[in-house]
């Protein structure tokens, strides 16, 4: 699904005693679904279990200004860069604390299986939308604004750059 919005919010706006122009910005929205397995290390709780989820990635870029053909960055370009990353590494994969070396050992005891490691962070959907973030920021710079990982329906969870 693609969404783009133009947010017109006027020219200023008054903060007690102060008026502040307010910069107008474009906002494209792209989503990802990918299917991955995980468990949440030393979790007391059911996530402790190996399980997984159907997740959908939102990946929101920004800019004040657009390009010659009028995008932020054109969707197709977008949704290939990051799709392709996430069905290399992610995708009917197996995101793992480094430390859980007990499913670690049993993953790698099957005779085809895919592990994405994060570095002794557990592999919530904070962490995973920080390390999605950092990945879609390395290929688009500053027009990454934030990046939205849903575990469910009903929940998801954010990383995105603080406003300047």
């Amino acid at each position: 699904m693609k969404h783009r919005v133009d947010l017109e919010l006027g020219q200023h706006r008054r903060l007690g005693n102060h008026i502040e122009q307010v910069k107008k910005l474009f906002l494209d929205r792209v989503e990802l679904l990918f299917d991955a397995g995980h468990r949440i290390l030393d979790y007391p709780g059911n996530c402790g279990v190996p399980h997984g989820h159907t997740y959908k990635a939102e990946i929101m870029l920004s800019s004040q200004a657009l390009d010659d053909m009028g995008f932020v960055l054109d969707f197709t370009e977008l949704k290939a860069g990051v799709g392709n990353w996430v069905n290399e590494h992610w995708d009917h994969g197996f995101l793992l604390n480094d430390r859980d070396q007990e499913l670690l050992t049993a993953l790698k005891s099957l005779k085809r299986s895919k592990i994405f490691l994060f570095n002794n962070e557990n592999p919530t959907a904070e962490v995973i939308a920080k390390h999605l973030f950092g990945v879609v920021s390395q290929q688009y710079g500053s027009l990454v604004s934030r990046v939205r990982i849903w575990e469910s329906p009903n929940q998801y969870a954010e990383y995105f750059k603080a406003s300047d």
